[in-house]
């Protein structure tokens, strides 16, 4: 653990995991990406990325999860619930430059015709939530407005594509889910 070795190896496999990711991130943009919709539970989904998403934090971030034990089942692509999360945590990670807390929460809601109104793809009913929250730097109005608009990024040049959000606003509307 300890030669040269071994940190080119974690530094290549690093490399070809971000090269997967993007590869994944452009084929979902592109709608190239086969999708195979499963009835699951979305906690499943957390638990199972949980130790990948806590090495992508890092040391400085901690990651909290608060699961419903009694989660509803929902028809997502896993492969895709797995990218919303880790999509989510990259931002939330680029948001606390000097530490936080990144917070994933699941809970069975029932959405009225208050919450529909101010909601265009919202119809009252049962739905599961998946919350993801950080206690990072937040977002100006301007950015808010543009966040799922593909290759919007307010990174410096070479450190985003400005793909992550708009590829989970997808993977959500394409699994009939709801973001905000």
């Amino acid at each position: 653990p300890e030669s040269r070795a071994a940190n080119h190896l974690a530094e290549i496999t690093m490399a070809v995991e971000s090269a997967a990711n993007l590869t994944r991130q452009l084929l979902t943009f592109s709608r190239q990406q086969v999708i195979a919709p499963k009835v699951l539970i979305l906690n499943d989904i957390v638990v199972r990325v949980r130790n990948m998403l806590q090495r992508l934090l890092g040391e400085d971030l901690t990651l909290v999860t608060r699961l419903e034990p009694n989660l509803k089942r929902v028809r997502i692509d896993a492969g895709q619930a797995e990218q919303i999360l880790i999509n989510l945590a990259v931002n939330a990670r680029d948001a606390m430059p000097n530490g936080g807390k990144l917070t994933i929460e699941s809970n069975n809601v029932e959405l009225d015709a208050n919450y529909c109104h101010d909601h265009a793809h919202a119809t009252p009913g049962q739905y599961v939530m998946l919350a993801v929250s950080d206690n990072g730097t937040g977002m100006s109005p301007e950015t808010k407005t543009n966040i799922f608009v593909p290759f919007f990024t307010t990174k410096e040049h070479g450190r985003g594509t400005g793909l992550g959000l708009s590829i989970v606003y997808g993977a959500v509307r394409q699994n009939d889910g709801i973001i905000d």
